[in-house]
């Protein structure tokens, strides 16, 4: 344990003030010069020209639902059908639709549809991303790998409309 001397704490706390007292000004200065040099904010030139909820109903929902009803099983007493995309036609469908999901994940980010830079960016970058392993996907022509990565798109939207709407899209 050290020990003050009563009679130099007073002035050693002064010294310690006053230094306080001159390196706040050369900080405020640097920071605002810094501010000065950083290229201003230019304003997006996209704009929203439909709310979310109707980008959702109109062009996101009937690509997920392309998507989804792309591959799949029906079981019936006579055995088991195997749904899969016929011809190049119907892959190069899935695939488009992979793409609208990808990018509905960007376009849920612009101006007024952009709820907030918490949870909602998060939300819309994993559907971006579910999107983007959609396409891979599609491209790979491999049903299996459809079918799977359809139960990410599923989260990715289910998960933000627990958090957005809970009593669901009108």
């Amino acid at each position: 344990m050290t020990l003050r001397d009563p009679e130099t704490a007073p002035r050693r706390a002064n010294e310690s003030h006053a230094s306080f007292l001159l390196i706040v000004p050369f900080v405020v200065t640097t920071m605002l010069a810094l501010a000065a040099c950083a290229e201003p904010a230019v304003e997006s030139p996209m704009r929203a020209v439909v709310g979310e909820k109707a980008l959702m109903t109109t062009v996101l929902e009937p690509a997920a639902d392309l998507y989804w009803a792309a591959v799949g099983e029906i079981v019936t007493a006579e055995g088991v059908e195997q749904i899969r995309p016929q011809s190049d036609e119907e892959w190069v469908a899935v695939r488009n639709a992979a793409v609208v999901l990808a990018e509905s994940g960007n376009l849920l980010l612009v101006g007024r549809r952009a709820r907030d830079e918490g949870a909602w960016l998060d939300w819309s970058r994993e559907l971006t991303d579910a999107g983007e392993e959609a396409m891979r996907a599609a491209e790979s022509r491999d049903p299996d790998a459809v079918f799977d990565v359809g139960e990410r798109v599923y989260f990715a939207c289910r998960g933000c409309h627990e958090q957005y709407w809970p009593e669901g899209l009108p």
